[in-house]
């Protein structure tokens, strides 16, 4: 017993240097701080904290980490703010400008125009993805346009319609990204059958919507309404403009459909934001199918029966741009027969490794 109470208090001893030691240190050491001297305060890293967060969550998936971490940084430090409204007289100033450019001069300022190009602001992402397509489509529409010696601004219809979608559909049962019914896409030699839906063609399909443009036109030689009757159909604009003696999109707005009254201000809208889309801080995605233009790609013809899956994998293309080549296919089985010719639009850059095999 009497042992053990000198161990424990050899130890208070020990504890008792100890504590004066430390003690003498931290005064010796307090005394060389300069107290003038600013000292610099760590900087509050929201991202690292997210990064370190997930890091705990996802220790076992260091590539999940990586994407995640990519993702934030994105969000956080490039992000930038939508401009979604803009000043009557800058809006009327820009939109008089474009109408000097335009082929047809309909493009014209009001309050119904003002808040539809507001609206469309609204939906800024969105935007940007459909001008990353336009891209894409745009060169092609422009060709055949000219082609039919139609106005160019005419290719920003399909963005009221399918916003460049071309397998949408409407509730009307409109197809594609000209958005065609199916007698009238017959009347301008759209096929459907089980394999293929050629509205979602978009080659075709624009070729068909030049044709009815040019109809169209010949009929009513205005271009307002026939925008106006590309939407609401040729006979509904026709009985308007019998029954009132008009022809003029804006005295016989209030006769007009409800879609119809807002599809001259969406095509106003649209042909600003299209022009005007970097003054609003509106970006453009970056997706692996508008890498290329629509004129860099070729059709090849399918001459035996194929698996559109197979065939992505067996010549290297992912099945997501072939099938965004190729919308029309209803099918991944594709059996040529009866004399019908089937065809694959393709990247020029394939086509050497298609010769090759």
């Amino acid at each position: 017993m009497k042992k053990i109470r000198n161990i424990m208090f050899f130890m208070l001893i020990l504890k008792s240097l100890i504590i004066q030691s430390v003690s003498k240190s931290f005064i010796e050491q307090k005394s060389k701080i300069n107290y003038n001297k600013s000292i610099p305060i760590q900087k509050f890293d929201i991202n690292h904290i997210y990064i370190d967060n997930l890091w705990k969550k996802n220790i076992w998936n260091p590539k999940k980490i990586f994407f995640w971490k990519k993702k934030i940084t994105h969000k956080i430090i490039k992000k930038t703010l939508i401009i979604t409204n803009i000043d009557a007289n800058e809006l009327r100033s820009r939109i008089n400008n474009l109408n000097q450019k335009s082929q047809i001069k309909i493009l014209k300022y009001n309050t119904i125009i003002h808040a539809s190009v507001e609206s469309y602001l609204r939906m800024g992402k969105y935007i940007g993805k459909i001008i990353s397509l336009s891209n894409f489509y745009f060169p092609m529409f422009e060709e055949k346009l000219e082609k039919y010696r139609i106005p160019k601004e005419l290719k920003y219809i399909a963005i009221i319609e399918s916003n460049l979608n071309p397998t949408i559909t409407s509730k009307s049962g409109a197809q594609g990204i000209w958005q065609f019914m199916p007698k009238t896409g017959k009347i301008y030699n759209l096929h459907i059958n089980n394999i293929y839906d050629e509205r979602n063609d978009p080659f075709k399909s624009t070729e068909a919507a030049c044709r009815y443009f040019k109809y169209l036109y010949n009929k009513i030689g205005n271009w307002e309404l026939v925008l106006a009757a590309y939407n609401a159909g040729p006979s509904t604009i026709d009985k308007i403009i019998r029954l009132h003696n008009k022809k003029d999109f804006w005295s016989l707005w209030n006769f007009f459909p409800k879609e119809t009254k807002n599809y001259i201000p969406k095509f106003i809208a649209i042909n600003y934001i299209m022009n005007y889309y970097k003054e609003h801080n509106i970006q453009q995605p970056l997706y692996s199918h508008f890498r290329i233009r629509f004129n860099d790609t070729v059709l090849i013809p399918i001459k035996e029966k194929i698996s559109l899956k197979s065939f992505s994998s067996e010549f290297n293309i992912s099945y997501k741009d072939l099938m965004f080549l190729n919308p029309q296919y209803l099918v991944d089985i594709i059996t040529p027969e009866n004399g019908d010719k089937y065809f694959l639009r393709l990247p020029k850059g394939k086509i050497s490794i298609l010769k090759e095999k």
